[in-house]
């Protein structure tokens, strides 16, 4: 095993991980969905509409139900008349790109060998696989949440700011806010954050390039901000998707948990049925406002039933499947690799408050941003896929871990030692 891994290690990057490519296009080509699902209808339609010099209707008829991320990365491929099969096949082409950048990522803290062990581990996630087969938002944002996290640490361990590097892991960060709204509000908070901790000699001199970058973050995010406020007249309004998400979330009912519904399921739900009937001829933006204000009065009323709600989020988010998939067998497999990952997470993260002197600023930083954001999301009707996105930093937050001299590490780094 030992030769065999050595003798790999020497290949070229590329083909270090061309298996992978190989098998990802293959799921695409032999595994196929027959029609278009979910999500997919609006990615597409939207970047339609990107060609044809526009987004979104104006008032009344607006829909801002993401944002235009994903549509902007697709408007060429849809402008080449490149098939369905086509572009969902540019996922496989995101995963592997985004297995060499964690290479080189997970190479700045521990052995190319280590290194190879944790990208082969990582490639074979299969949770993943499912999204290959979609045209949706995950394969992209775990590409740029591998890149966020190069360039923020390659930045940082330079030894000095390098504006290219800064303005680029800024557009980076603006992108995946473009393509997971949610990140918009992660991009504030970090900004404050960020500035409240260069009061600490410790953290400063990474909080400053953070709050640089989240600032600038936030800036290349004016012209998104700028437009949905000329078609709404409201400041920061990201889109109008949230507030469904949060009424969900917030049902005070026996037996409802905050699993995500859509109108039609609710309507036809005793439980919600007079109040969606009461706004389902609204339009788009009074819609929304009314689900945010019931969602309120329903955290006001009843918070424990929001916290235990919250608390089943939790188990949404790591490893219960969706109602659409739960009397299906296949639903619960992710739950295998995502228990095992789980555990070592949080193993990793009580190492990691041990021996928090020993920690690198910018892993500290970058486990912030992760960690506003999955904080973010339970707060809304979650699914597993919105974790899925985040296990590049995990991967590499966990291996650093491991160089650290702890029983633990320890334990791991002798079973690393067999292969």
């Amino acid at each position: 095993m030992k030769t065999f891994i050595n003798r790999y290690l020497q290949l070229n990057i590329i083909l270090k991980f061309l298996p992978f490519l190989i098998l990802y296009i293959c799921i695409c080509i032999f595994l196929p969905r027959k029609e278009l699902y979910s999500d997919e209808y609006r990615y597409l339609m939207f970047a339609h509409n990107l060609l044809n010099g526009f987004y979104s209707n104006h008032l009344p008829d607006i829909n801002l139900w993401n944002g235009p991320g994903y549509p902007l990365f697709l408007m060429p491929f849809v402008y080449l008349k490149i098939s369905v099969l086509g572009i969902r096949i540019l996922n496989a082409f995101l995963l592997f790109a985004s297995l060499i950048i964690n290479f080189k990522t997970l190479c700045v803290y521990s052995s190319k060998k280590n290194a190879l062990i944790f990208v082969v581990l990582m490639g074979m996630y299969f949770p993943i696989f499912e999204a290959l087969r979609t045209i949706m938002t995950e394969c992209i944002s775990w590409f740029l949440v591998s890149l966020i996290c190069f360039l923020f640490i390659k930045n940082y361990r330079s030894g000095k700011n390098s504006w290219k590097l800064i303005i680029l892991c800024a557009f980076m960060i603006a992108f995946l806010a473009m393509t997971k709204v949610i990140f918009g509000y992660v991009i504030l908070i970090m900004i404050i954050l960020s500035m409240i901790l260069s009061a600490f000699p410790k953290y400063r001199s990474c909080a400053k390039t953070s709050a640089l970058i989240f600032f600038i973050s936030m800036i290349l995010c004016l012209p998104w901000l700028t437009y949905t406020y000329n078609i709404t007249n409201k400041l920061f309004y990201w889109s109008n998707s949230g507030n469904m998400s949060l009424y969900t979330m917030s049902t005070p009912f026996k037996g409802e948990s905050g699993d995500w519904y859509n109108l039609t399921a609710l309507s036809q739900n005793p439980n919600h049925k007079h109040f969606i009937d009461s706004i389902s001829k609204l339009k788009p933006l009074p819609q929304d406002e009314a689900l945010k204000i019931a969602a309120v009065q329903n955290i006001k009323n009843y918070p424990l039933k929001y916290l235990s709600n919250i608390f089943s989020n939790v188990g949404r988010l790591f490893f219960r499947p969706n109602v659409s998939t739960t009397n299906r067998v296949v639903g619960y497999l992710p739950a295998i690799p995502n228990l095992i990952l789980v555990l070592v997470m949080f193993m990793a993260i009580f190492i990691s408050i041990r021996y928090y002197s020993k920690i690198p600023q910018e892993l500290f930083f970058l486990l912030l941003f992760i960690s506003i954001y999955l904080f973010g999301s339970l707060l809304l009707s979650t699914y597993r896929r919105m974790f899925y996105i985040s296990i590049p930093f995990w991967f590499i937050f966990i291996l650093y871990t491991l160089t650290l001299d702890t029983i633990f590490s320890t334990k791991i780094k002798k079973l690393l030692a067999k292969f």
